[in-house]
């Protein structure tokens, strides 16, 4: 719980709160996900991972954020505030490239 693995959670969290995506995502890398207790955690941290993407408008990089947290817990992502609005956004300004997919993954949350 006060792990090692726990205090790169939070500070993961706090320079995403803070805005430093660049800083959050370095942290991120050094995170073992496979080590993470829960599923919820998996969720939260993939979550804030995908923010700190789009914070740097690297939407193909959200996209794969996304889609791996529809595939780790479908209901969480269209229930979260957070989610929905990287999806939304990211359909908004989905390049040709990605955009059925952008599309397919709002379609699947409802969200279109």
């Amino acid at each position: 719980m006060f792990g090692p693995t726990n205090a790169l959670l939070h500070a993961v969290s706090v320079e995403m709160t803070d805005g430093d995506a660049t800083e959050a995502l370095r942290l991120a890398d050094r995170v073992d996900t496979d080590r993470l207790p829960s599923r919820e955690r998996q969720f939260t941290f993939g979550l804030e991972v995908a923010r700190c993407y789009d914070l740097r408008r690297d939407d193909a990089a959200v996209l794969v954020q996304l889609l791996e947290l529809e595939a780790l817990a479908p209901q969480d992502l269209q229930r979260s505030t957070l989610g929905r609005s990287l999806v939304v956004s990211l359909v908004g300004r989905a390049r040709p490239a990605y955009r059925r997919q952008a599309t397919a993954l709002a379609e699947r949350l409802t969200l279109l």
